[in-house]
């Protein structure tokens, strides 16, 4: 989905604008305040509709979900009953131009989500409407009349005929004008590098800015809001030919910036962000449109958004649309400290400098330089040699230092390259004394810290058993957990990660899990590593079905499938959670099972299936959670009919990032509206348990890179604080049963398994807050006790796959909706969804080094597979994949792909993705993967 631009006219004051993400696609929402009152040209209104004639609806109905619906005193109001409430439009026709927005002029009771949906044909399952023509704006609930102008870009539909509102779903609303404008901008520019010497050269204020000035060689930019974007004028210029937007400026304020696209052939707009560098010096920001999936066909505009500081001011030097990167080489410290959370005296100690480049060209030769204090050895070189470093990867220098003596050291590094000014950074690191800990053949057993009255647990992501799935992390040194870049089938690594569990006041582990009508994948921690510890009986837990199967998935004979497996392998360990004695299921999505079902009454069965299948094998019965679905009290009641007995969720921030209204937003606010998120939802309980969620932060850069949301600057103290109101929240209202957001989302940033920034701090704010105190065991790492290392060897990046050795994936995972094996020299498996996908081992891959894709397969059906790919810049994405047609003859055929021809190809290729086919049912036989060089 494309991202929302929507100018809210404010007729009343109001302080915050909202940013929401919806659906099933990441959909990034601007709702702002249009300060300049500037438009591009003259506006012309195309269509309106006013209510102000009592009874009169001008062709406007009232679908489901709302009640009350009237035109009466110049407005068309009613009030939603459910999530989904609707106002049809009447039928017209207008021709379709990036430029047209809809005006509506609105008021409401309640903070929430309203939705615009447009249309060119009225043919299809909704009348023409779909998911991927709708914009959705947030709506301010001060009962006062604004005016929201919703951007649709809906040029690529070529002309509109009908228009669906879905009014806020809570609350009352009034509508009292919904028009259609356009702002004609004009002819597309042929410029692609502008220069702002002698004016601002077409870019106009579009939002949140004074109207930009040329001065001294640079356009001035001052915010006069949260999102200041200045638009481009109008172009035309080809997206395969223009991979980069190159950006020069200075500022002294700010986290973010971002840059958005318009395609001639896509819906909506696009954005992708880059951190500044506020130090009021000219710096270069190069934007991949690999991270845009919208950079597609040709571009007919550009917006910037040079800041996130509502007041800040920039100098804008160049903005070039380009090929490549552009600037000149500019290092910037990513990281710079110890490798490691826990250092003891008189062992050695890893120190790593991490380096990034943000300029196009090549920084060649660095030299990064160690500097210790007396008493501290560096064992090794004091220099570190770099010989270059590209925008597309960072690259560390690695040293190792010892000090017999406990305490506090500073050390520093000074990197210098040829023709550019050298940096420096400084670090302290703690070496804390060896514990005395008894000499045992294995990890000391657990000493159990129970909580005061509380029940906890904790997400458990199992995504990390390969170097794949480490490599995007690799760059993020700050996240190195204790245990190294470990293989998480591994028992011995569960059995620490159950002792630090259990010796922090942690219960049980809410495990993701994954089913696809009888295909399971990363089930390794489960059955590899926790069912084989030695210290299970410490650490209880239960499955968190991550049900984001693809649709007509879910069945009765697949519930009843599901069920027996859950009764014949789980629910019989004396180490599965209860709660009043039935054992523990959460369900991620129970929106997916009433959609393949046909409805809540359908999906009830299930329910009631599981109930009974459970009961006759001797239990209670299964106490099913809901981890979504449950946002009203329509959707709550519709959990409660369902079966359900409790709800909770993976997350606790969408206060705090609404009333951000930005990607960026530091920690602190999501501790403040923590409270109010788990007392709103206590309200609608309805009798279910609700347990509350503390956040663990979110920061998906190492996987999702320039489209990521971020939480800053989340500490152990305000983790802690936020454990605190947990724990008062939890005496005041008996919810006593806990949910802490993931232990070990290294990818997305949410984690507080013992790491290299922070060590043991967060489990330690845990255990404070809902532990009593006491002479808590020491937190011991593997060296104390002569175990270790766990790290996986890091691979070198193949080329070739060949699955010669039964059993042997070569490095690729299984992956999701598939079942698969390797036997007889190929990979042989089956479809079980329309989204079957396998992922090679990590690499890095210079992509100009390498021309041809070759793979040698066969497919029971015709289908078209598909090889995807990620670099450092951008992940895997429709844009970086290429396609192939299969015969369905069952015979083995070699295709040979030339991926000099793939403008995605570009960069470091990091990794793989394949979808050997695309529907479910389908046979077929991988017998090589080639990726062949020049």
């Amino acid at each position: 989905m494309g991202e929302c631009l929507c100018f809210r006219e404010r007729q009343a004051p109001r302080s915050n604008l909202f940013e929401r993400v919806f659906g099933l696609m990441v959909v990034f929402l601007l709702a702002v305040v249009f300060a300049t009152g500037q438009s591009f040209a003259q506006e012309k209104t195309l269509m309106e509709w006013r209510f102000d004639k009592d009874g009169d609806f001008k062709g406007w109905s009232a679908g489901g979900h709302i009640a009350d619906a009237t035109a009466a005193g110049g407005v068309l109001k009613g009030h939603a009953v459910n999530v989904d409430p609707i106002l049809m439009g009447p039928v017209f026709e207008i021709k379709a131009t990036p430029t047209q927005c809809v005006e509506i002029k609105m008021k409401a009771t309640a903070d929430a989500t309203a939705e615009l949906f447009w249309t060119q044909t009225l043919q299809g399952k909704y009348g023409g409407f779909s998911g991927k023509k709708v914009e959705r704006f947030d709506v301010v609930g001060d009962g006062q009349f604004h005016v929201y102008r919703i951007h649709p870009f809906w040029h690529a539909a070529k002309k509109i005929i009908r228009l669906r509102v879905d009014p806020p779903n809570k609350g009352e609303f009034e509508i009292e004008h919904i028009r259609i404008v356009d702002t004609a901008p004009g002819a597309p520019s042929k410029a692609t590098a502008w220069r702002f010497d002698d004016g601002p050269k077409g870019w106009q204020a579009w939002q949140d800015v004074a109207e930009p000035a040329a001065r001294n060689g640079c356009l001035e930019v001052t915010a006069t809001g949260r999102k200041p974007i200045l638009m481009s004028p109008p172009l035309s210029l080809s997206a395969d030919e223009n991979a980069f937007v190159s950006i020069r400026m200075a500022t002294k304020t700010g986290t973010m910036g971002r840059v958005f696209c318009v395609s001639s052939t896509q819906f909506g707009w696009d954005s992708a962000s880059f951190p500044l560098r506020p130090d009021g010096k000219m710096h270069s920001y190069n934007v991949d449109g690999g991270s845009l999936r919208k950079w597609r066909d040709r571009i007919l505009l550009i917006g910037i958004q040079p800041t996130n500081d509502p007041k800040g001011r920039v100098q804008i030097e160049s903005i070039e649309i380009s090929p490549d990167p552009k600037g000149p080489a500019e290092l910037e410290i990513r990281y710079f400290g110890a490798s490691d959370a826990v250092n003891r005296a008189g062992r050695p100690v890893d120190v790593t400098c991490c380096l990034r480049n943000l300029g196009g060209d090549l920084a060649k030769d660095v030299k990064a330089t160690l500097s210790v204090p007396d008493g501290v050895k560096i064992i090794g070189e004091t220099t570190k040699i770099i010989d270059k470093i590209s925008l597309y990867l960072a690259k560390s220098a690695t040293w190792r230092i010892e000090c017999a003596k406990p305490g506090k050291i500073d050390i520093s590094a000074k990197i210098e390259t040829p023709g550019a000014d050298s940096l420096s950074a400084e670090a302290s690191i703690n070496l804390t004394p060896a514990p005395n800990v008894a000499k045992s053949d294995y990890i000391p057993e657990p000493q159990p810290v129970e909580s005061k009255k509380y029940e906890i647990g904790v997400y458990y992501f199992p995504g990390w058993a390969s170097m794949a799935r480490w490599r995007p992390i690799l760059d993020y040194p700050e996240r190195k957990p204790v245990l190294g870049w470990y293989d998480e089938a591994n028992p011995e690594c569960a059995d620490w990660q159950i002792k630090w569990a259990a010796e922090h006041g942690v219960d049980f582990f809410m495990v993701d899990w994954y089913w696809c009508q009888g295909a399971r994948h990363l089930e390794h921690w489960v059955h590899d590593a926790y069912m084989k510890s030695k210290f299970r009986k410490y650490l209880k837990w239960c499955v968190m079905w991550a049900n984001h199967n693809s649709p007509n998935t879910h069945s009765i004979e697949d519930w009843r499938e599901v069920t027996q497996y859950w009764i014949d392998n789980y629910f019989g360990m004396e180490e599965y959670y209860r709660i009043d004695d039935k054992p523990v299921m959460i369900i991620w999505a129970p929106r997916n099972i009433r959609r393949d079902m046909g409805g809540s009454e359908k999906a009830a069965e299930l329910y009631a299936l599981s109930q009974k299948m459970a009961k006759d094998a001797g239990y209670k019965g299964i106490f099913f959670i809901a981890m979504s679905s449950h946002e009203t009290d329509a959707q709550v009641k519709e959990l409660k009919a369902e079966g359900y007995e409790g709800f909770t969720s993976y997350h606790g921030f969408r206060i705090a990032r609404i009333r951000a209204g930005s990607k960026y937003f530091p920690f602190k606010d999501v501790v403040e509206t923590s409270p109010e998120l788990w007392a709103e939802r206590d309200k609608r309980a309805n009798g279910l348990l609700q347990m509350p969620i503390v956040d663990t932060g979110w920061d998906s850069r190492p996987w999702h890179g320039a489209k990521s949301m971020v939480i800053s600057d989340r500490t152990p103290e305000l983790f802690g604080e936020l454990c605190r109101k947990a724990a008062a929240y939890a005496d005041r209202t008996g919810n006593k049963i806990i949910a802490i957001g993931p232990w070990n989302e290294w990818g997305e940033g949410s984690y507080i398994e013992p790491y290299a920034e922070y060590g043991f701090q967060d489990l330690d704010q845990l255990r404070a807050a809902f532990c009593e105190p006491g002479n808590y065991p020491p937190n011991l790492i593997p060296s104390d006790v002569g175990r270790g290392p766990y790290d996986l060897p890091v691979m070198d990046a193949k080329t070739e796959w060949n699955f010669n050795t039964n059993g042997d994936r070569e490095g690729w995972s299984r992956g999701t909706q598939m079942r698969s094996e390797v036997k007889g020299g190929c990979v042989v498996g089956e479809s079980v969804g329309r989204d079957p996908i396998m992922v090679s081992p990590g690499m890095l891959l210079e992509a100009d080094k390498v021309r041809w894709l070759v793979v040698r397969m066969s497919a029971s059906e015709a289908d078209r597979p598909q090889m995807f790919w990620s670099t450092t810049l951008s992940r895997h994405c429709e844009k970086n994949s290429v396609r192939f047609d299969v015969p369905g003859d069952g015979e083995m055929h070699e295709f040979k792909i030339d991926l000099s021809k793939e403008p995605q190809w570009r960069g470091v290729i990091t990794s793989l993705r394949f979808d050997p086919v695309n529907k479910p049912g389908v046979t077929f036989k991988i017998d090589s993967i080639l990726l062949v060089r020049k």
